[in-house]
């Protein structure tokens, strides 16, 4: 009987030890997780100006203000990567001519403002422009209502001027598009399509990816230009099922649209072998 308290004292003694260690362990990996190193360059600004719901929802300030509010999924992905200032005045932002500005579908501008801004980029600004020629974008707001998305880009005057003209192709097969660009597989609807043009103006358009992309230096400044918005609706590249599976999106047009700001900010060149021809 001795024995056999003395076999059972021991068992509980070797299991004590083993949760300690056990426990010794989690202290130290917790330690290690609170230690690691972390990233703490500031993130580069980015000035946002657009009608499309990426800041705000359609819902008001009532919605806005909810425990469950947050921005749209692509705002964000970009706000991991930038510190991004929402701008609607052109003329204060001209004032910062190192920073990134991204104009998404954008309202329309006077012609002072499209003025700033060519001024702006020639200055040495850096500009990505997604201009829709036919914004499939799902409103709230009824057609002609000011708070709906701009149905169609109204940067005309400005990019003509740049050298590029927006167009919506017309074709026999369905509005959803499937693009490959480079590496990036994305999917929109009714995208664009860049053409050459005449301009007066000195400036250097690249046209790529089979003209959903043009890639312009406007003094020394630089503006990369993409002929459709709608590929940030969440809708067409978040995904379900895989994304249940993976955790991953299905398509890559955020990715896209990092690369093509990563490329601006980096002054880098859009290649064939980055978004093909």
């Amino acid at each position: 009987m001795v024995i056999d308290r003395l076999a059972q004292f021991g068992g509980r003694k070797w299991l004590l030890v083993a949760l300690l260690a056990a426990f010794a362990l989690l202290l130290l990996l917790a330690g290690f997780a609170t230690t690691r190193p972390t990233d703490s360059r500031p993130k580069p600004p980015l000035g946002l100006m657009t009608t499309l719901p990426l800041v705000w929802s359609e819902g008001g300030i009532e919605a806005d203000l909810a425990k469950d509010a947050a921005p749209h999924p692509a705002f964000t992905r970009l706000s991991v990567h930038y510190d991004i200032t929402p701008i609607d005045d052109l003329e204060t932002w001209a004032s910062r001519p190192k920073h990134m500005l991204l104009l998404a579908q954008p309202r329309a501008f006077a012609p002072r403002e499209l003025a700033s801004i060519d001024n702006w980029v020639r200055q040495g600004g850096l500009v990505l422009i997604l201009a829709d020629p036919a914004l499939q974008w799902g409103s709230l707001y009824p057609l002609g209502d000011k708070r709906r998305p701009l149905f169609t880009s109204m940067l005309s005057p400005l990019l003509n001027y740049w050298g590029v003209e927006l167009v919506l192709p017309l074709e026999d097969e369905g509005p959803a598009s499937m693009r490959k660009i480079g590496v990036f597989n994305i999917r929109t609807v009714t995208p664009g399509e860049w053409l050459p043009k005449q301009s007066t103006a000195k400036n250097r358009c690249a046209i790529l990816a089979k003209g959903l992309l043009a890639d312009c230096r406007i003094g020394t400044g630089r503006a990369i230009l993409v002929a459709d918005a709608d590929f940030l609706d969440a809708a067409f590249w978040e995904g379900r099922g895989m994304r249940i599976l993976t955790g991953k999106d299905e398509f890559a047009n955020i990715a896209l649209l990092q690369a093509l700001l990563t490329a601006l900010q980096g002054n880098k060149g859009l290649d064939g072998d980055f978004v093909g021809k």
